[in-house]
């Protein structure tokens, strides 16, 4: 009969026995070489306990000898741990093309589309959504979150917010409940409380917003002096016009009104609407002066 096991080179001793062992292993062979097996032997002639071990899959004993054998290694991790996820309630759209590292936790009822990458220490609620080609490392998703085609680092998203597509979540940024992050948004080191939405075509950088702000399209936080970053504090109940900018530090108390195309630098008192662009003038007659 044919012998159907192989000797995977994978050994667990006692170090001092082991140690012991070793001294007494020669070279008296053809190649003039060392064995570790030999070790084997020694033992068992000195009556300690030898036994072997049999896995249950051939797969637990592939070698790693190059990139293509690291490669086929790593698609059978991804494997598993997609297949523990699916028996958990994970729904995945096409599990061969979703990248999952081993310490990521995800909720039941949740749906990941294909193409996502989900990283690190990264927690995952239920029912959430992450749409194709979205990344998420050592983050924290709430629970009925929907991230389409984004990329969120190091921070946190809470309950029924959502983000995308095509939008950044930096290190250090808090998502508060129900916000909404629309398309082409960056966020960096920010905190965004509830019901707040970001729509378009903006960046947050190095600020503080309260509750129910709608910040209009094109918006920038100037946070950068050339030197030093500086903070933009937002209160409730804020409406920022469209291409504004908001330039740090300052502080925008509650239930105000930033006029559309303002440059912002000083504070901004509550109950106000602050206007900050040049006056519009219009030259009557002026189109038939120029050349055309």
């Amino acid at each position: 009969m044919q012998v159907q096991e192989i000797n995977t080179g994978t050994y667990c001793f006692d170090n001092q026995l082991l140690f012991e062992a070793l001294k007494q292993v020669g070279n008296d062979n053809v190649q003039g070489e060392y064995y570790l097996p030999d070790v084997i032997e020694i033992l068992k002639k000195q009556e300690y306990v030898v036994s072997a071990y049999k896995m249950d899959h051939e797969e637990e004993a592939l070698g790693v000898n190059d990139r293509i054998a690291l490669a086929e290694a790593a698609k059978l991790m991804r494997s598993r741990i997609n297949k523990k996820h699916m028996q958990n309630g994970v729904t995945f759209i096409d599990p061969t093309t979703t990248y999952i590292d081993s310490d990521v936790e995800i909720g039941s009822d949740t749906v990941i589309e294909s193409g996502v990458v989900i990283k690190g220490k990264t927690v995952i609620g239920e029912d959430c959504f992450i749409g194709s080609n979205s990344e998420i490392s050592n983050s924290e998703i709430g629970n009925q979150v929907q991230v389409k085609s984004s990329t969120i680092v190091d921070s946190k998203m809470s309950d029924n917010s959502n983000i995308g597509p095509y939008s950044h979540l930096r290190p250090n940024s808090t998502i508060g409940n129900s916000v909404h992050i629309g398309n082409f948004v960056e966020i960096k080191n920010a905190t965004i409380d509830q019901d707040t939405k970001v729509g378009h075509l903006t960046y947050i950088g190095d600020a503080d917003l309260g509750k129910n702000i709608n910040v209009g399209c094109g918006t920038i936080f100037v946070n950068y002096d050339g030197k030093n970053k500086h903070r933009t504090t937002v209160g409730d109940n804020v409406f920022v016009g469209c291409n504004a900018n908001l330039i740090a530090p300052i502080t925008i108390e509650e239930n105000v009104y930033i006029a559309a195309g303002s440059t912002i630098t000083n504070d901004v008192p509550t109950d106000s609407m602050a206007i900050a662009r040049a006056r519009q003038e219009n030259k009557a007659n002026y189109f038939n002066r120029l050349p055309h």
